[in-house]
C-alpha cells in the first residue's frame, strides 16, 4: 500500500491503495457501503451517516471527524458507475471543496486494485494550517486503515 501526493495550485491529490484477493464485482459491492460496513474498522476518526437512507448517486452523508472540535462535512454520491467499477463523492460543504473517489481495477485471477483518490482544496487559512499541521497525516493513515481492513475481511471470506 502506498500513497502519491500532487500539488496542483490550490488543490492537492492524494493517491492511495490496496492489492485484494477477491473477486471485482464483490469488491465494488463492499466499497459501496463505505462508512456503513461490517468492515469499517471501529478505530477510524472518520463517522459516517447515510441522510438518504437507500445508497445511490444522489446519496447525501453527513461525516464527522471523531475528534475533539473534529470538523464535519456533508458529501454525495455523485457517481456510481458498476460497469467501470467507480465511485465519485463530492463535498457539499464544510473543511474541503473537491471530491475522493474510489476505483476498483481487476488484476489478474481473482485479484484487484483499489485505489482511493482524494481531489481536495482547504477551505480557510487556520483549517489549511492545520491540515498540513497534523490533520493530513491523520487522514493518510486513516484511510491506510480503513483500506487495510477491506482487505482483511474479503480475503477471510
Amino acid at each position: 500500500m502506498f500513497s502519491i501526493y500532487r500539488l496542483n495550485k490550490m488543490h492537492e491529490t492524494i493517491v492511495q491503495e490496496v492489492i485484494v484477493e477477491a473477486n471485482s464485482d464483490l469488491v465494488f459491492k463492499e466499497l459501496l457501503m463505505w462508512g456503513e460496513s461490517l468492515w469499517w474498522p471501529k478505530k477510524s476518526l472518520i463517522q459516517f451517516c447515510n441522510l438518504s437512507g437507500e445508497i445511490g448517486e444522489k446519496t447525501i452523508y453527513f461525516q464527522k471527524v471523531k475528534l475533539p472540535f473534529g470538523p464535519m462535512w456533508h458529501t454525495r454520491n455523485e457517481v456510481i458507475d458498476s460497469q467501470n467499477f467507480y465511485i465519485k463523492r463530492v463535498f457539499l460543504d464544510g473543511l474541503f471543496t473537491g471530491s475522493g473517489e474510489l476505483k476498483v481495477l481487476p488484476q489478474t485471477g481473482s485479484t484487484c486494485q483499489v485505489v482511493y483518490t482524494f481531489h481536495y482544496g482547504v477551505k480557510g487559512f487556520l483549517n489549511r494550517v492545520m491540515w498540513k499541521a497534523a490533520f493530513k497525516r491523520l487522514h493518510i493513515k486513516n484511510i491506510d486503515l480503513i483500506l487495510q481492513s477491506l482487505k482483511t475481511y474479503l480475503e477471510k471470506r
